[in-house]
């Protein structure tokens, strides 16, 4: 039996041949975790990428989790800049594609992300090749989520007052789902950039949330 790891997604093998890659399945100790439609014939399988520069990386395991269910893909064949900044580009097409979502569109590369996160409510669209900050993807995770309400209305953050009136909730939200985390001095950073590490285990956190509440 294929030892789940964090390249290990399940597959459903349609009739007409294509192979879908499930991605919201999460390895674990007994095997692969997962929805699948009634009737659905499934695999598993070992769908991990090369990048060379992940290996001592802290965010390794999540980078090897988001590429392998083809959420993200790296900068270069080989690289997948892990240090590099998120775009709100990149992230709408990477909830895009976690929906399931065509994005191929004529134009600029994150046309059809753009388009879906817009028709859906995820984001406005503005400033697509502008940095993103840790609030704004938690904010279009949330919302992506569907605003689901928080217990807690407080961060036990340092620097909790920076975070933004319109993101406050989805914080909230996040830290109490352990989907996101502050660093090692206690702060919060909302408005800091996010890199594209940190969107990896922003987004593996959500996911395998989404199995634990399933």
């Amino acid at each position: 039996m294929l030892q789940p790891g964090p390249g290990t997604v399940a597959v459903i093998l349609h009739p007409n041949g294509v192979e879908e890659i499930v991605k919201t399945s999460v390895p674990t100790q007994q095997g692969v975790l997962f929805p699948a439609p009634d009737g659905a014939v499934v695999t598993v399988k070992d769908n991990s990428k090369y990048f060379s520069d992940i290996n001592s990386h802290w965010a390794r395991d999540a980078i090897g989790f988001v590429s392998a269910r083809e959420l993200f893909q790296g900068e270069t064949a080989s690289d997948f800049a892990p240090n590099g900044s998120m775009s709100r580009a990149m992230m709408m097409t990477v909830l895009a594609r976690l929906d399931g979502a065509d994005t191929a569109r004529d134009g600029a590369w994150y046309a059809g992300g753009m388009e879906w996160a817009v028709a859906h409510g995820i984001s406005d669209g503005s400033n697509p090749e502008s940095m993103v900050t840790r609030e704004q993807i938690v904010s279009m995770l949330h919302r992506y989520a569907g605003s689901p309400a928080a217990d807690s209305k407080s961060l036990p953050f340092g620097d909790a007052q920076l975070v933004s009136g319109y993101a406050q909730d989805s914080m909230c939200w996040a830290v109490e789902n352990g989907i996101l985390s502050g660093y090692g001095n206690g702060l919060l950073a909302p408005g800091s950039s996010a890199t594209r590490a940190e969107a990896a285990a922003i987004l593996k956190r959500y996911i395998e949330r989404l199995n634990q509440t399933a």
